[in-house]
């Protein structure tokens, strides 16, 4: 167990990260060399945040510091450790060097495994284009894998829970054969998509001695910011740190798990709480007045369909937007903006249009189309300061 944990918890805008960022200052501080500190974000671009703060600082050195994410961590480390774990892991080549997918050439890959299943009749009379096939069959496998299940685990699963027709438990079972498929081909030519990356990751590197070694030896330092946002094999690789570091910040956003769609496990990561010497709670909102967090909090509640108070709610929604397509989706909205903006007199800086996940297709289908609408827009992603 660490001498100093501490778990830091509150909402969003509290000052958590913050907290983090000099929890990091102070070790420098204190003359503790950056190769020892690893800090680990949800998302890549949040690395900056801790950058920029080391900046304006005026910090001595610090080019060995480690700020990562999990996945990237995890491709860096199976690199690294290859002749340890390709042929425990299946690979049929361990002596050839490893090659990461992007997920362009996964669907590459997968497209040219189900082509022959397609003429042959798989997925018959599914109302998708073969391109959506692809990319929900390597959906499939990514959450298998982020969620710590074996590929046969996940397909099990798929069959068991089924509750629609029977007879369309053949596209399951064609799924499963087009993922094992695409995951012979994978351990035979030693290629990684970030499925096979992070089960060999989870399953072989996590508990190597050698592997545990190497981390101990170098790691005595741990800070992990928005813990909530980490998947099940994220979380795994934080626990197994925890006792071999000095002392790790913990830092969980309560009411978080934005991305719980894409296998992020808020739920347990609450358990790190009950590992942490100290709790930390962070109830000041320092970016959000009051009556905008009211209103938030009674929008969700109101979208989530819970027993807690929406009053108001009724009054600041104005309109839900929804559709089979996200083409067809933002036809109707832009549609729906007009009416607002045209016909009701409200005017567009008034109104704020929220998605529960605006990726890079998403944000350019929508900017066009509010700009050939002319109609004014600011996109403001999570974790965008207001100030920006």
């Amino acid at each position: 167990m660490a001498e100093r944990s501490s778990f830091l918890l509150g909402p969003a805008g509290t000052g958590k990260s913050t907290a983090l960022q000099h929890r990091l200052l102070q070790l420098l501080a204190d003359g503790e060399p950056a190769y020892t500190i690893l800090v680990i974000v949800a998302e890549p671009e949040h690395r900056h945040q801790f950058l920029d703060t080391l900046h304006d600082s005026g910090q001595g050195p610090y080019a060995d510091l480690k700020i990562s994410s999990f996945s990237d961590l995890t491709k860096e480390m199976v690199s690294l450790f290859w002749p340890l774990v390709a042929r425990p892991a299946g690979f049929q080549h361990p002596y050839q060097p490893p090659t990461f997918l992007s997920y362009d050439l996964a669907q590459l890959l997968m497209w040219r495994i189900i082509t022959p299943m397609l003429s042959q009749g798989a997925f018959a009379d599914l109302r998708l284009r073969p391109q959506q096939i692809v990319s929900q069959l390597l959906d499939t496998l990514n959450r298998a894998a982020l969620n710590s299940l074996s590929l046969e685990q996940a397909a099990r699963r798929q069959i068991s829970t089924w509750a629609g027709e029977p007879d369309q438990l053949r596209h399951l079972n064609d799924s499963a054969k087009a993922a094992h498929a695409f995951r012979r081909i994978c351990l035979e030519n030693s290629l990684l998509d970030l499925s096979l990356m992070v089960e060999t990751f989870d399953t072989q590197l996590v508990q190597h001695p050698e592997f545990s070694r190497y981390f101990s030896e170098r790691f005595r330092h741990l800070i992990v910011d928005n813990v909530e946002e980490q998947t099940p094999a994220g979380q795994n690789f934080i626990h197994s740190l925890i006792p071999a570091v000095q002392s790790c910040a913990i830092a969980f956003d309560a009411g978080g798990g934005y991305k719980r769609f894409l296998a992020a496990d808020p739920l347990g990561a609450s358990s790190f709480r009950s590992l942490c010497h100290t709790v930390i709670e962070f109830d000041h909102r320092f970016l959000a007045p009051p009556e905008m967090t009211q209103l938030a909090n009674m929008v969700e509640n109101f979208l989530s369909a819970t027993k807690k108070s929406t009053v108001g709610a009724e009054h600041g929604i104005l309109d839900i937007v929804d559709g089979r397509y996200r083409r067809e989706m933002i036809q109707k909205l832009v549609r729906t903006l007009r009416n607002l903006i045209a016909e009701q007199g409200i005017p567009p800086g008034e109104v704020a249009i929220i998605t529960p996940y605006l990726d890079g297709v998403l944000r350019y289908s929508l900017t066009q189309s509010l700009k050939d609408a002319g109609i004014p827009y600011r996109l403001l992603r999570r974790r965008t300061s207001p100030r920006e």
